[in-house]
């Protein structure tokens, strides 16, 4: 089913709705430790335990949706989960969109320096400095608003907000108290926390907009703050970080072998080589029947319409941003369906790739000799069969190379499927740097991962033409 909006559910529609599913599904961002955080292979935090004592209260099982935290309001608007948990608060401006629970955590806004920095001691201290803040959080609000003289840093999440002030390019870093405390802990004797607090906040869950599923929410939260459910919670996850040696082994286990956390990588490896295969198998199919249009002197009317429909096409996918042909068709398009998330990027990328691929099939038929074509249809065949059977396999000969830089670009395109929540590769050795806050073994991994892939793409296609040149010996 294709729609282009949502509608929330009435109370009794919402409950029966997720009764008759079996479980309620939760959107969060998984890069705010220790509400929400990769655990090895798993999503774990008081976020995530929270949530799954809503569900087991509402008797139903939870699944959980992992996406960028300025994405979340969109898995709502779109219908793609039921609610959100990812210490999130309440705002004027996002109240237009969604509605917010009652508060189930009290937290406040805290300022980390380097213990190096004696300029900044207090809030008056950051005018004019460089602070880096978790875009789109209270945090990004405030400072935008209040530091109009300094330099708001608005990055993905909290740890490379910390990366930023680790290496000096930021002087100060503003993020909630209890992800600060987790992040210094990481890295004691390198950073602190000012003893002043900007201000206090309050976390809720969030619901689309009109659902009466806050007012159960807001029921069952309030049983478990008043049971003390949320503060055994909260105390579970207030342990200190585990000590790790020094030396480049020690990092490898830290970042690689520690709580199995090479499984996301596996993960993302197998997400990425799936979507690219798919895409371009998709593409492929798209290109070709782009090139044909574009390539026929056909005077029928229809041929007419879908040269206009394919220069369309073709105008619209190669004018645009691939991340926001991505949301496009994930946020509007396919809104609704029950297409997983690697299925919809599948088609996503496909559909670009396509248009890329349909110009380098148009002219590679175009590189045959007309002869050739003139040849064939001299011996009888067709011209389709002409078209199929002699131009089509020399052209493909011509654009052999082009087409291995098509798979291997679309391989590294893929990185932007972590938008919508999918554990690709790129996204996997993020996860990891989040954890360890050490960027060299994630990051060198996955560059080592992308170029092992290129070369051996690489080495088969140049295989595969020398064969071809071989047979032209012949």
């Amino acid at each position: 089913m294709w729609s282009l909006f949502y509608t929330p559910l009435s109370a009794k529609d919402v409950l029966s709705e997720i009764q008759e599913r079996g479980f309620i599904r939760l959107a969060t961002n998984a890069e705010f430790e220790p509400f929400e955080y990769i655990d090895g292979s798993e999503i774990a935090g008081i976020d995530i335990d929270i949530a799954r004592e809503i569900a087991k209260r509402m008797g139903v099982g939870l699944e959980i949706t992992d996406v960028k935290f300025d994405s979340l309001p969109a898995e709502l608007v779109g219908g793609n989960c039921d609610f959100v948990l990812a210490g999130m608060n309440y705002s004027e401006e996002k109240d237009r969109n969604v509605d917010f629970s009652q508060p189930y955590f009290d937290a406040k806004q805290v300022v980390i320096v380097r213990k190096d920095n004696n300029s900044i001691n207090s809030e008056n201290d950051l005018h004019g400095k460089r602070i880096g803040v978790h875009l789109g959080t209270t945090g990004d609000l405030y400072c935008t608003e209040k530091f109009k003289d300094s330099e708001v840093l608005r990055l993905p999440n909290g740890t490379i907000a910390m990366l930023e002030l680790l290496s000096g390019r930021a002087d100060a870093v503003v993020i909630d108290n209890l992800p600060a405390k987790n992040l210094v802990a990481k890295n004691a004797g390198a950073v602190r926390i000012l003893d002043e607090s900007l201000f206090e906040e309050h976390y809720r869950a969030v619901v689309a907009e009109g659902s009466d599923l806050v007012y159960y929410l807001d029921s069952i939260l309030s049983e478990l703050k008043s049971d003390g459910t949320i503060d055994r919670i909260t105390d579970k996850y207030a342990s200190e970080s585990p000590e790790f040696g020094s030396g480049f082994l020690n990092l490898i286990y830290r970042s690689l072998i520690y709580k199995d956390r090479y499984k996301s990588i596996f993960e993302g490896l197998y997400n990425t080589l799936r979507i690219t295969c798919g895409a371009m198998v998709l593409g492929a199919i798209i290109g070709s029947i782009i090139a044909f249009i574009k390539l026929s002197k056909s005077k029928r009317l229809y041929m007419k319409v879908l040269d206009v429909l394919a220069s369309i096409y073709l105008t619209v996918i190669r004018g645009t941003p691939l991340v926001v042909q991505l949301f496009v068709i994930y946020y509007l398009i396919f809104v609704s369906t029950s297409l997983s998330k690697v299925a919809v990027a599948t088609i996503a990328f496909g559909i670009n790739s396509g248009a890329y691929l349909g110009v380098v099939l148009q002219s590679g038929i175009l590189s045959v000799d007309s002869g050739q074509y003139e040849a064939a249809r001299s011996l009888g065949l067709s011209s389709k069969d002409a078209m199929i059977k002699v131009v089509f396999p020399q052209a493909l000969k011509n654009i052999i190379a082009t087409l291995c830089n098509e798979f291997i670009n679309l391989i590294k395109e893929t990185s932007v499927a972590g938008f919508i929540g999918i554990m690709d590769l790129s996204r996997a050795g993020d996860i990891i740097r989040t954890q360890t806050l050490d960027p060299f073994v994630p990051l060198l991994t996955v560059a080592l991962i992308y170029l092992i892939i290129v070369a051996i793409v690489s080495c088969i296609v140049d295989i595969f033409e020398r064969r071809l040149r071989r047979s032209d010996m012949r």
